[in-house]
């Protein structure tokens, strides 16, 4: 009797194996198909147009993208903006903000210099070797940091811009931060504490984010869609900005955010991403140039 049932098993075990390679058969084809689509559309920062659609990746249609380089720094006597950015994609709506903020300050006679941490492979990773500079000031600047020190100490306004990913800067501009911003240059002991160094400077935050209550602005811009929640997020930013531009002695003048982006699929997507630039340079005329 066991050895009959043990047979049947058996059989029943191959016939619905056979069934089943047969059913895997017939989708192998569809599956595959898909994986060599897929290859074939390229989703890195120069080829991103189509991941709005299937992603979370605000990125600009192609036909609209803004490119602008900016003319660096040239004159002593002229203001003059830094630019510190972390976006792996020339094309996303965070870098688009970017442009238009670049290319605003130019128009006003600031001259801008642009520090693509990307672009420049800078190495956010505090090393072994110059924990002590950037931890107490011991020692020399290592040769990345000190080209970025020479840059901001000529700059008047340091103006930080990322996407959100995790509601605090990014990996490489965080790490910018810690690597350049070391004491000794940054910031030092005092007789009642640390005392920034930078004074006479100030700093300004640019950030594109997503699910933060459908503001544009920051603390008070919300539009009705979840104030509570914007002024909540907002006001924690400035905690945050207060307390690094108290470290380093710098005025805070704020943030930028962007809580509403144009979808890849609207029929207004022109109109909207047009409207978003006039909101960004009419919040630089209020905070900059009044």
């Amino acid at each position: 009797m066991k050895k009959t049932l043990i047979a049947v098993l058996t059989m029943a075990t191959m016939i619905t194996a056979v069934a089943c390679g047969k059913e895997t058969k017939k989708e192998a084809p569809k599956e595959q198909n898909k994986v060599e689509a897929n290859n074939k559309e390229k989703t890195d920062s120069t080829t991103a147009a189509s991941a709005d659609a299937t992603t979370s990746a605000s990125i600009v249609k192609k036909e609209l993208i803004q490119a602008y380089k900016p003319k660096g720094f040239t004159s002593d006597s002229k203001k003059k903006a830094i630019f510190i950015v972390g976006d792996p994609r020339k094309d996303s709506v965070h870098y688009d903000m970017v442009n238009t903020a670049m290319k605003h300050f130019e128009e006003k006679g600031v001259e801008v210099e642009l520090r693509d941490l990307y672009d420049l492979k800078f190495n956010p990773v505090v090393q072994p070797e110059e924990f002590y500079y950037a931890k107490d000031g011991k020692g020399e600047a290592p040769k990345d940091v000190k080209a970025e020190q020479e840059l901001i100490n000529k700059a008047d306004y340091i103006i930080f811009s990322y996407p959100n990913w995790h509601d605090t800067p990014n990996a490489i501009v965080k790490g910018y931060m810690e690597r350049v911003f070391a004491k000794k240059w940054a910031y030092k002991d005092g007789e009642k504490g640390l005392e920034g160094l930078l004074k006479g400077k100030s700093i300004f935050t640019i950030q594109q984010c997503g699910f933060l209550g459908g503001g544009r602005g920051f603390i008070g811009d919300g539009v009705g869609i979840n104030n509570a929640a914007w002024d909540q997020y907002m006001k924690a930013f400035k905690v945050l900005d207060d307390d690094t531009a108290g470290f380093w002695g710098v005025e805070n003048k704020g943030r930028f955010v962007n809580d509403r982006t144009p979808k890849n699929t609207s029929e207004s997507y022109e109109k909207e991403l047009k409207e978003l630039r006039s909101a960004l340079t009419a919040y630089l005329d209020k905070t900059f140039f009044k």
